[in-house]
């Protein structure tokens, strides 16, 4: 007969800790105020533009095939369905991403960030808001402007200037919402904003395309193997996305030594952790949003090849009559022809060049996000500071070119597999003939998985903040923490 206290079972425990964790101080508030975010950005994916038939829309299956794909799956069907939201968080993701290279090449935007402290930064931001604007305003007037041409049938009731000048203004205004939105989660919320926003539009997509691959498998259109495949690789990808996530490197610190008399005191050793990834989702969002926002703005002109869109611009410039009499030589004609026929393989989802180009953009953008957020010389000068050192390093520049060499290892190992997990489904789906995800392997699924483990991880972060800082506050004299 057993006597004494009842141990609890692994699971009970993981479930306690897990309650413990949501209800701790200041967490609740942060999780339900996300979920009220979320609710409202997902109420608004289903507000129809005023003046428009979204069901017209539908009609155009051409027009859908080549203007929606990654961009509709990253607002969540909003685009499709001719929502109020169809801009998404896209035009404050590349304002983002056009402030973070000006960074670079601007000296002033250069200083502002690195000596600017909080100031500097809320003037960064300010101007990548500014950015937003202008972004959102170009591509909304592009947006009316398409709707406004197609026919048969049409999709704007009521044409013409007013219509132009107030679907500006919503889009405009709701895109400026939601990036507020993104700033406010990630300021009062959970996670990060912007990744939740695209998260979200990412899920709410999968139970139409799982219902969209089982209606292919049903009629023939996908073959069931290529199915079970497709599923056995995400599984997989899955798997090392988490492991990736997961991965750090761990450096040796040792502590601050002082003497104090004839005796040294010693701080204790710890370790430095350097992320396998250190730019998470972020390489992979970047390099998304720069490839699609070209496609994005020929397709709301109207061109949807960009071979042949090429070809109407530098004919309808001051080249244009140079550039007809050269293309009657056969050599230009040649030439001419292969550039045209790249130019469209690279903005074309399955073709090689994409990959490519994809694979290149996600190896940059992981190096310029790592080397934002990882600052080696900064993270030298605050070792030597605080009188830590790397062990078996020198402090100061030995230290800053040893965390650079080991970082820019890391970074490349993780570019390199987050490239191949993002470009290997692309091609497994166009072997096994499934072409119903829209490309929900290349890009989708590392996101996917990637703000899950961060938004988690910023949960217990804050759980714990809370609890120590709960102790702290109700810790009686001579008590310590346990």
């Amino acid at each position: 007969m057993q006597t004494g206290p009842r141990r609890k079972t692994a699971s009970s425990s993981a479930a306690d800790d897990i309650l413990s964790l949501l209800t701790s101080a200041g967490l609740k508030e942060r999780i339900i105020f996300t979920l009220m975010m979320i609710a409202i950005y997902r109420l608004g994916v289903h507000i129809p533009i005023p003046g428009v038939d979204p069901s017209a829309f539908s009609r155009h299956p051409e027009l859908a095939q080549n203007l929606l794909g990654m961009i509709d799956l990253f607002t969540g069907g909003a685009l499709n369905k001719l929502s109020i939201f169809s801009m998404g968080i896209g035009p404050y993701i590349t304002s983002s991403i056009i402030m973070q290279l000006m960074t670079f090449a601007i000296p002033q935007l250069e200083e502002m960030q690195k000596s600017g402290g909080e100031a500097g930064r809320r003037e960064l931001q300010k101007i990548t808001r500014y950015g937003t604007v202008v972004l959102a305003v170009v591509q909304s007037v592009m947006l009316a402007n398409l709707l406004t041409k197609i026919q048969n049938p049409a999709i704007v009731l009521t044409p013409g200037p007013l219509f132009l000048v107030s679907t500006t203004i919503v889009l405009t205004s709701c895109a400026v919402f939601i990036m507020w939105m993104g700033e406010t989660i990630t300021e009062r919320g959970v996670g990060n904003g912007a990744s939740l926003l695209i998260f979200l539009g990412i899920a709410a997509r999968l139970p139409v395309m799982v219902k969209n691959t089982a209606d292919a498998v049903q009629t023939g259109q996908s073959p069931l193997w290529g199915v079970l495949v497709l599923t056995a690789v995400f599984l997989v990808l899955v798997a090392l996305i988490v492991c990736l996530q997961q991965g750090v490197r761990k450096v040796m610190v040792l502590g601050a030594r002082r003497n104090v008399g004839r005796q040294v005191f010693a701080a204790p050793d710890d370790f430095m952790y350097l992320p396998v990834n250190p730019s998470g989702v972020m390489a992979i969002i970047f390099a998304s949003s720069a490839l699609m926002f070209p496609s994005t703005l020929m397709n709301f002109m109207g061109r949807t090849d960009p071979g042949k869109a090429m070809s109407q611009l530098i004919t309808s410039s001051p080249l244009g009559p140079t550039f007809t009499s050269l293309t009657n030589m056969g050599w230009v004609q040649s030439v001419w022809s292969f550039l045209v026929q790249e130019t469209a393989n690279t903005f074309s989802y399955y073709h090689v060049e994409h990959s490519i180009l994809y694979f290149l953009l996600i190896l940059f953008f992981a190096f310029f996000y790592a080397s934002i957020i990882y600052p080696v010389r900064d993270m030298a000068d605050n070792l030597r500071r605080s009188g830590r050192a790397v062990q078996g390093v020198r402090p100061g520049r030995p230290t800053a070119e040893f965390l650079e060499k080991t970082l820019n290892r890391l970074i490349f190992i993780g570019a390199v597999a987050v490239g191949i997990i993002a470009i290997l489904p692309i091609h497994v789906e166009q072997a096994t003939y499934v072409q119903t995800l829209q490309g929900l392997g290349s890009t989708s699924l590392i996101i996917l998985v990637g703000v899950a483990i961060d938004t988690r991880r910023q949960i217990v972060t804050h759980a714990l903040s809370a609890r120590y800082q709960a102790r702290g506050l109700f810790r009686g004299p001579g008590q310590k923490d346990f």
